[in-house]
């Protein structure tokens, strides 16, 4: 994992003035800088940037951090992914030290390199098409022919693969790199002769980006004609990039960075299927729009919306195969922190072939589509795999059936404001009384509720690590030296694990409050459980070995925070207390600050109104966490 000496250069060499910068227009005023805030509309500035504290602000919506945390909330990025990007513009090389993480010897910032080189291929192979030769001519065909302009070309960074082997090979090895990296990169594969050779040949490029300048992995599209016609025949019409270390399909969405401050400034979000889908889209207007990367939308997904919009759209073909798979999406969606509703296209018409059609007009077009919740979608699911016409009432037996399997499914809503409102929704479609559904709803919830409650116990829960007093590479800071605030979210988050993680390493606010021990251990936990993604032995093993690297104290606290769940004590709420308290924690700090700027400077009647009144609006945010009220901004 990053070095805890990595992490805080990158906070002291990383101008958050430069950083913010290239968002916000920014200005002197007195000792800070001021702009309109990136994370809600405003009109007069209320985003102020600390050069000194390399930190930032806003009086307004709430949001504040430093460095990390702007790009972070700016670009929908994790802490690690953060500090990566950072470090990659200000050159600072990232030490690791002896915790799991990536494989011995993987640099991700030469696999990152490895992208661009090869995107600078793809994309001159692609001027190629102006010549008008060979392949090169069925190209530039097949570009008239989709309706591609020159502006959604440069905008994605569409480029070619020829269909020549070795090509992209011998370009890869010039620019210095050795095989066995170019191999982690999934660009090329090695044949049984020992020679390596292109995963995309005869394909227009699609290539995925993570942030502005980082590119991950890529799609390809078969280009008609340009391959062997038996070859063509057989083969896929799409191919994406194997997963790799710095590519991971589950969370990784086509088109994010363009689409971003779209999304941002409309609230919502269209997810569709395919590249094409989103350039298409996008060339017509509705630029709001990203892809899952040959997968179905996950929960993680779903996560790196929540800090940019507070809607999900997701956009689906109004076939049978279509309305299968947004059934499937009820479940994946059921505890996101954003509304997700199904849309659903006319029979054989695809989201880019719909903007072709609609022009100008593709966004009202898509409004007049209307949303479809998707717990609706789900039990007409069940209906259609029933044998049940969508109007009619099925039988007592098969109600009954229907009913458990929805029950079932809502039974793992985890808050119960949602799962109340679900399940009267679910009864009245099913037919039957919402008390009746309530109760074998109830019934599923708590088997689920006495299941964790079991984990502690020897049989069920996950193992405990031994506790070792051996000495480690490096000895972290014990968890009776942190604060209780810190030391109450780790219990949390050692017995919620993959519930909460991705969302804390996603908030760019905590990120930037708590103890660098707390969210190392956070990433480190992360990482170790994603390595085992459907391997719940795998998972406990290797948060086992993370511990015992860790040391007794941490072992011990990790005995604690089940202990706790034992009590009957509810692990998110100690979560979301801790969260609260954090954040009331930092606005004392950001109070005592302006506080003493008012006292310390020369300042002319119109600058003391101002800092005073940032002092009267973060007392009243105080006064509003101590009522309860939640100020928590998801910088949307």
């Amino acid at each position: 994992m990053i070095s805890q000496e990595s992490i805080e250069r990158v906070k002291a060499e990383a101008s958050i003035v430069e950083v913010v910068s290239e968002t916000v227009k920014l200005r002197r005023s007195g000792m800070y800088y001021s702009g309109l805030c990136p994370f809600h509309s405003e009109r007069s500035p209320s985003f102020f940037v600390r050069e000194q504290s390399n930190s930032y602000h806003c009086y307004g919506c709430g949001a504040y951090g430093n460095v990390i945390s702007f790009v972070m909330a700016s670009r929908a990025m994790t802490f690690p992914d953060a500090v990566e990007l950072l470090a990659g513009r200000y050159g600072i090389e990232l030490k690791r030290d002896g915790r799991k993480g990536l494989a011995p010897g993987v640099d991700r910032e030469k696999l990152f390199n490895v992208c661009a080189v090869a995107q600078q291929f793809f994309r001159n192979s692609l001027m190629q098409v102006k010549k008008g030769a060979g392949e090169f001519a069925k190209v530039g065909e097949y570009l008239r022919k989709r309706g591609l302009t020159a502006d959604a070309i440069n905008s994605f960074g569409i480029g070619y693969a020829p269909n020549q082997r070795g090509a992209l090979v011998d370009v890869l090895k010039k620019a210095g790199f050795d095989e066995e990296t170019i191999l982690l990169t999934g660009l090329v594969r090695r044949a049984a002769g020992g020679e390596l050779y292109e995963f995309f040949r005869g394909r227009l490029i699609f290539p995925i980006f993570i942030d502005t300048k980082r590119i991950a992995g890529f799609g390809g599209r078969i280009v008609p004609g340009v391959n062997d016609p038996a070859f063509e025949e057989q083969a896929p019409k799409y191919l994406n990039s194997p997963e790799t270390p710095i590519y991971q399909k589950n969370r990784t969405l086509y088109g994010l960075p363009q689409a971003m401050s779209a999304i941002r400034e409309a609230g919502e979000v269209y997810v569709v299927e395919g590249y094409m889908d989103v350039v298409g889209l996008t060339m017509r207007g509705v630029k709001n729009v990203v892809a899952c990367c040959g997968t179905a939308m996950t929960e993680q997904h779903l996560k790196r919306f929540s800090g940019l919009c507070n809607r999900v759209h997701l956009l689906f073909d109004g076939d049978t195969a279509g309305r299968g798979a947004a059934a499937k999406s009820f479940v994946t969606a059921r505890n996101a922190d954003v509304d997700v509703t199904a849309c659903f296209l006319p029979d054989d018409v695809d989201p880019d072939d719909f903007a072709a059609q609609h022009g100008a007009e593709t966004a009202q077009a898509l409004k007049g589509l209307g949303k479809a919740e998707l717990i609706d979608v789900y039990i007409d699911g069940l209906l259609t795999r029933a044998g049940c016409s969508l109007t009619e009432k099925p039988g007592a037996n098969l109600l009954g059936k229907l009913s458990d399997e929805v029950a079932k499914a809502l039974g793992g809503v985890e808050r119960e404001v949602v799962r109340s409102t679900l399940t009267a929704r679910a009864a009245r479609r099913l037919g039957i009384e919402t008390p009746q559904l309530e109760r074998l709803v109830s019934k599923g919830a708590t088997a689920g509720k006495q299941l964790v409650r079991a984990e502690p116990t020897a049989s069920a829960r996950p193992a405990e690590p031994a506790q070792s007093d051996e000495p480690t590479a490096r000895k972290p800071r014990g968890v009776a030296e942190l604060p209780r605030i810190d030391r109450d979210l780790l219990c949390s988050v050692m017995v919620l694990k993959g519930d909460v993680l991705p969302d804390l390493l996603k908030n760019p606010e905590m990120c930037e409050v708590l103890q660098p021990e707390t969210v190392r251990f956070a990433m480190d936990l992360d990482r170790a459980l994603a390595e085992h993604p459907d391997d719940e032995q795998g998972q406990r093993q290797a948060a086992k070995e993370l511990l015992q690297t860790l040391g007794v104290d941490w072992t011990r606290l990790w005995k604690e925070a089940f202990k706790m769940v034992e009590s009957g004590v509810t692990m998110r709420d100690v979560y979301q207390g801790s969260l609260l308290a954090l954040r009331r924690q930092k606005l004392r700090g950001l109070l005592d600050e302006c506080k003493e700027e008012l006292i310390s400077g020369d300042w002319d009647p119109q600058q003391q109104l101002e800092i005073s009144d940032r002092i009267r609006i973060l007392k009243n945010q105080i006064d509003g966490l101590g009522r309860g009220v939640d100020l928590h901004t998801s910088n949307s």
